[in-house]
């Protein structure tokens, strides 16, 4: 499943002319792109995450630094 979507997540940012040279870094962590897809689904969708402003809890999910002042605008500016 997890294979499954990153290969389709990668033809998808291709197709849209915008590929994923380089996974992105929350601190000094990789982001893994399955982990963060789950918890925003766990969590009720992109829009329901940011209508809530549920990005700090994607951010916790994910195993982030508890001190980051900026965890949910580079959180959700990553995952978009």
């Amino acid at each position: 499943e997890e294979e499954a979507f990153l290969v389709s997540l990668y033809q998808f940012m291709k197709d849209r002319q915008t590929p994923i040279e380089r996974i992105p870094h929350l601190g000094f962590k990789q982001i893994n792109l399955w982990k963060i897809y789950k918890a925003v689904e766990k969590l009720g969708a992109y829009e329901l995450v940011t209508g809530r402003r549920l990005w700090k809890n994607v951010y916790d999910e994910l195993g982030g630094s508890p001190g980051s002042t900026s965890a949910a605008t580079c959180t959700r500016r990553h995952y978009e």
